[in-house]
Order: C-alpha cells, then sequence, then structure tokens
C-alpha cells in the first residue's frame, strides 16, 4: 500500500479567481488507512504478507480435524451427533485449507514481482524479447 497525497488549491475555496498570489497546500491525511507499526515501502517485513493465508491454512486444519473427529463419531455410532454436521465442517474446513494453500505461492510470486521491478525506489522497464 502507498500513501497518496492530495492537492488542493486554494483558488477552489475563494470565490474571486483572479487572485494569482494563492499557493497550492497539499495534505498530509493518507486515503488508505495503514495499520499501527507497519511503514509503507520496503520496511514491511515479509511475514507481514503471509498472516493472512496462514491464518486461512490454521482455521481449515482446525475446521477439518473436526469434521473428520466428528464424522467418526456419527459412523462409529459413539455419540450423538448430528448427520451433516461432520462433512459441513469437513467441507469447509477442506475449502480453508486448499485457498491457504494456493494464496501462499500467489503472494510470494507478487513479492517476488515487486522485488525484481525495483532497484533504489525506482521502477524498471521490462521489456519481453521475442
Amino acid at each position: 500500500m502507498q500513501s497518496t497525497v492530495v492537492t488542493v488549491s486554494d483558488m477552489d475555496r475563494k470565490t474571486s479567481r483572479t487572485n494569482h498570489e494563492t499557493q497550492d497546500t497539499e495534505a498530509t491525511t493518507p486515503l488508505n488507512h495503514v495499520p499501527d507499526g507497519v511503514t509503507l515501502g520496503t520496511d514491511v517485513p515479509c511475514w507481514y504478507y503471509f498472516t493472512r493465508p496462514i491464518l486461512a491454512i490454521l482455521i481449515g486444519g482446525v475446521l477439518f480435524g473436526l469434521g473428520t473427529a466428528l464424522s467418526l463419531l456419527y459412523f462409529t455410532q459413539v455419540g450423538n451427533v448430528p448427520y451433516l454436521l461432520g462433512p459441513v465442517f469437513l467441507s469447509v474446513g477442506l475449502m480453508f485449507l486448499v485457498t491457504g494453500l494456493v494464496w501462499v505461492p500467489v503472494v510470494k510470486q507478487r513479492l517476488e514481482h515487486k522485488a525484481l521491478t525495483k532497484v533504489n525506489g525506482k521502477a524498471l522497464q521490462v521489456h519481453e524479447q521475442h
């Protein structure tokens, strides 16, 4: 995320547009909210980008394990478990697990692309050779 600086002209606020001595002012409030402790640019730690995929993997693993346990309890008739409770937890857990596992390489590729296209804060132009 990059912060955006908005330039507001004083001439827009005045009714007479004949005064040419007005200067542009810059607003210092960013348009996008940045969480506390996170700096923009290259100072963001790598783990910050991987927190949501890892959280999805953990939630998916817990739900998948819970669904497996509930399904085993139902099919062995040990406990009084409703019929669809196990398969529902299995499917939702598997969905979270697969989403998180696919999300990790996507974030890794995005970070590699960002590192390759920036050198000393200047964007490189990537030319394809045919």
